[in-house]
């Protein structure tokens, strides 16, 4: 135990500036992501309370539909992260600029392209079918889903802000506007519950809103303030790099695209599907639950994405390899930490939401296992994603992808809820086992073919 303490306590003191940098933003995002979690709580049974299980499990399952919108760029938000870390390293503002104006550009064209596609698609789409509801809110559904769509693809484009800081190695003030987003919309559900009566459209129009107007406001904050020389401009888009953007970004792009449509925001539609809304809702506060411990653990691993990408450049791979070993450590706490929390999950679930809602103990076992996949397998993506040797991880992500859907659904149905759970944990493995192979080949040098692509 002590040399776990020392572990951490090496980490957060780290002397070089890389590590005192990600440090600062550790220390920092701890805080606001507390912040989070806990609003994220409050809002749970907030919104449960102010509509009801069935109504908030459609909201859940629309969300992560239109949420496909932000993983449309391509890849250019983490093209344009790569990218950046190396143009400022380089002191080249100039250059800086030139990417953030592209990509802002060609963002725009692409959100146009999607709403005006979607706007003409919707007319054909049977909403009360995808989401298992009543066809008598077929047509209400159809209107509210173009004026939330209309908001995510507005936070498509201005959430590239929160992009730029991570890529300055501040992943904190991203963590800020996601918290002041989060504290508008708990606000303003909190008014509805004490002005209106159960609302889906109001619930729907709050949550999709409320990220944008923080993301905007951002825009002028930051442009007009510390990133002033990074401001936007028609003069300084070049189109000649979008090729350059969205060469690795392309990867990054299918990657994303294979694990948060394919295997995440499906999910939530088999869920649906094969056991109605209600059994969403379930899934997803055992979800929230554990996933506050993988805020945590994401926060302490952000700053190494960009970090890595600045040591590979710099050759120093010494780093690279005492930073995973100290992760590592860190990962080993937090095993301790997911098994108390899943003593008490059904204590703190009656607390939460209150005995309506009833999850069960092997949904639990099962999304904490889960958890702590995921934590592992992206202690290594991280550093690997800095790197830009992706082309492993691209492959396995689209076999995981083409096998998961007909897994769960075909697990789903063998143990119903239990088995679209384990289905995802087993979703995740091939990664957890081979990304840590990639990266001690690639810290050692002795990564050759596809373990360096």
């Amino acid at each position: 135990m002590n040399n776990i303490f020392e572990t951490i306590k090496r980490l957060i003191k780290g002397s070089d500036s890389r590590t005192s940098a990600a440090r600062k933003n550790i220390i920092l995002s701890f805080f606001l992501k507390g912040i989070s979690i806990a609003i994220s709580f409050i809002l749970v049974p907030l919104t449960i309370n102010y509509l009801n299980a069935s109504e908030y499990g459609i909201w859940l399952t629309l969300s992560s539909i239109l949420t496909w919108i932000n993983l449309f760029d391509i890849g250019l938000g983490n093209g344009l992260r790569n990218k950046l870390v190396g143009a400022l390293s380089q002191n080249d503002r100039k250059l800086a600029k030139t990417y953030v104006s592209t990509t802002f550009a060609l963002l725009i064209l692409i959100m146009l392209v999607f709403f005006g596609t979607f706007v003409v698609a919707n007319f054909f789409l049977h909403w009360d079918r995808i989401l298992n509801t009543d066809p008598i809110q077929r047509e209400i559904l159809g209107k509210l889903v173009v004026i939330v769509f209309a908001f995510f693809c507005l936070q498509f484009v201005f959430k590239t802000v929160g992009t730029i800081t991570i890529a300055d190695q501040k992943p904190a003030i991203n963590d800020l506007f996601n918290v002041a987003g989060s504290l508008l919309s708990l606000i303003i559900i909190y008014i509805l519950t004490k002005t209106t009566h159960g609302s889906l459209n109001y619930v729907a129009i709050t949550f999709s809103a409320a990220p944008v107007v923080v993301f905007f406001a951002a825009y002028f904050i930051l442009f007009w303030g510390k990133y002033k020389f990074l401001r936007p401009s028609v003069s300084s888009i070049q189109f000649k790099y979008t090729k350059e953007l969205v060469g690795l970004g392309i990867q990054f792009f299918i990657i994303q695209l294979a694990v948060n449509i394919v295997i995440y925001s499906s999910t939530n539609i088999i869920l649906t599907q094969l056991f109605g809304s209600k059994s969403v809702t379930i899934y997803n506060i055992a979800f929230k639950y554990f996933n506050g411990l993988s805020m945590a653990y994401m926060i302490v691993i952000s700053p190494f994405w960009s970090a890595s990408t600045d040591a590979y450049a710099k050759n120093d791979l010494k780093w690279i390899q005492s930073s995973i070993k100290n992760l590592l450590i860190i990962f080993a706490c937090t095993v301790l930490v997911t098994l108390l929390m899943l003593y008490f999950a059904n204590v703190f679930y009656k607390f939460w939401v209150g005995g309506n809602i009833i999850v069960p103990l092997s949904v639990s076992v099962l999304v904490a296992v889960y958890t702590l996949l995921y934590n592992l397998s992206n202690t290594f993506i991280s550093f690997i994603n800095g790197i830009g040797k992706i082309r492993l991880q691209l492959y396995v992500t689209i076999i995981v992808a083409t096998l998961y859907i007909p897994l769960t659904v075909y697990f789903g149905k063998i143990w119903g809820i239990n088995g679209v759970v384990l289905a995802s944990a087993i979703s995740l493995i091939p990664t957890t086992v081979l990304m840590p192979i990639q990266c001690i080949k690639l810290y050692s040098n002795k990564a050759k073919g596809i373990w360096n692509k």
